[in-house]
């Protein structure tokens, strides 16, 4: 069994038993990770805690804390289990077909890979949300995806899908280092 999760957009929790769904749950909150992911991971390892064989974590892209929520939580889980867990690209639970796959990265910008069989074959990449290239094959569907569905995510990694390590933050961190301590003033005389 693939016990599979995935944060980068809502949280969605399923378990693969070979083709199998046996149990699936997505909330679309995408603030609220942690409060969901807790309840799901239970009710997904009720009765099948001896029967996981590998989890699945999905590496992005997308934000910061939702995406550090669900690796963090599916890694956690591996350890206690005693097996691997392994990161897959989030775009590859939109889909078991063919498409232009894209999810909202905030800041007006959409992440986009190319998706073959259910499998990400180029990306992601970032652009403007109004500016996502044209895949350059005709007939290719676009998906602009709101959610990642985790049995999709697991059958991917069943079939072979690129393994990632890192999470696809895709944006580099914008937060800047201080120039230095700021001036406390002393209080002065007379004032209080």
């Amino acid at each position: 069994m693939i016990l599979a999760v995935d944060t980068s957009l809502g949280t969605s929790v399923a378990v693969l038993d070979g083709d199998e769904v046996v149990f699936a749950e997505r909330a679309d909150d995408a603030r609220r990770h942690a409060e969901h992911l807790g309840g799901m991971l239970e009710r997904a390892l009720e009765g099948r805690r001896d029967r996981i064989e590998l989890v699945v974590a999905g590496m992005g892209p997308g934000a910061f804390t939702g995406l550090r929520v669900g690796i963090a939580a599916a890694r956690a889980v591996a350890l206690g289990l005693g097996v691997p867990c392994e990161g897959v690209a989030s775009h590859a639970g939109v889909t078991q077909g063919d498409a232009q796959v894209t999810t909202d990265v905030r800041r007006r910008e959409r992440a986009w890979s190319l998706v073959e069989a259910g499998l990400v074959v180029d990306g992601p990449h970032l652009a403007p949300a109004d500016a996502v290239p044209d895949p350059g094959r005709p007939g290719l569907a676009r998906i602009d995806a709101d959610a990642i569905d985790a049995a999709l995510l697991a059958r991917a990694a069943a079939r072979g899908a690129a393994r990632i390590e890192q999470a696809l933050y895709l944006r580099e961190a914008d937060a800047v280092a201080s120039a230095g301590p700021k001036r406390v003033s002393q209080p002065t005389a007379g004032r209080s």
